[in-house]
């Protein structure tokens, strides 16, 4: 599973959805992490590079005619530089909150995607469904992950009934606010892709959440070279 396709200008059907309570998740720019294929963690800082940068501003000028009443944001790096530039492209604040945070990937933090897979063989579908061999390794469950996105839906909720809120976060707490609407495999997880800079987009009545779309970006970066140069990767 990796992407929802348009054949039309995505922003224009955000536009068209802005009298609904919309939460847009977005997923940071490509960081030296993701291009060095390194799990990062919280521990490890990585900053944004310029293609990242690029991937923003594209995302964030795509956001402009859409009304945002407020932007909460992971405090890692990478998400921090990212809604800096949402944030002074479109005009509206935002704050900090700790449940948006990366996945605390304990002993396997700073390790290479593949010397991970040499060490420990593929851990990486076992995450999505909480495999216990995976605690002697400290990695977050995925289902605790769940509850922090679900607290945060929540709060927004609430405390945004009518208004369209921004969420600027990593991979596995977009794919955990995924499954609050899917019910998904571990398998379908783990294979979905979640571009950086990348748009998920909930409906919210009450507390009740639709998906509207995932992996929306910028019509120009679906092209195959652009997701080349994008290195578009499940880290």
């Amino acid at each position: 599973m990796n992407s929802f396709f348009f054949p039309i200008n995505l922003y224009k059907l955000i536009e068209n959805l802005i009298i609904l309570a919309l939460v847009l998740i977005m997923r940071h720019g490509q960081a030296e992490n993701n291009v060095q294929h390194i799990l990062a963690g919280r521990q490890s800082e990585y900053h944004l590079t310029e293609r990242g940068k690029e991937q923003v501003s594209l995302t964030a000028n795509g956001l402009k005619s859409i009304p945002i009443d407020m932007i909460y944001t992971s405090p890692i790096i990478r998400t921090v530089e990212t809604t800096k530039i949402v944030s002074e492209t479109i005009g509206v604040d935002y704050g900090i909150d700790e449940r948006l945070t990366e996945t605390e990937m304990g002993s396997v933090v700073g390790m290479g995607f593949n010397d991970v897979l040499e060490k420990y063989g593929n851990i990486f579908p076992g995450f999505f469904r909480d495999d216990p061999t995976l605690e002697n390794l400290k990695i977050e469950k995925f289902s605790d992950i769940r509850k922090r996105i679900s607290n945060i839906l929540d709060y927004v909720a609430e405390r945004h009934q009518n208004t369209n809120v921004l969420l600027v976060t990593h991979l596995d707490p977009i794919k955990a606010a995924i499954t609050r609407t899917l019910d998904l495999k571990p398998e379908s997880l783990f294979n979905m892709t979640i571009g950086n800079a990348s748009l998920t987009i909930l409906r919210h009545d009450s507390s009740e959440y639709n998906l509207i779309a995932f992996n929306v970006m910028d019509m120009s970066r679906y092209s195959w070279n652009s997701r080349k140069n994008d290195n578009l990767q499940n880290i």
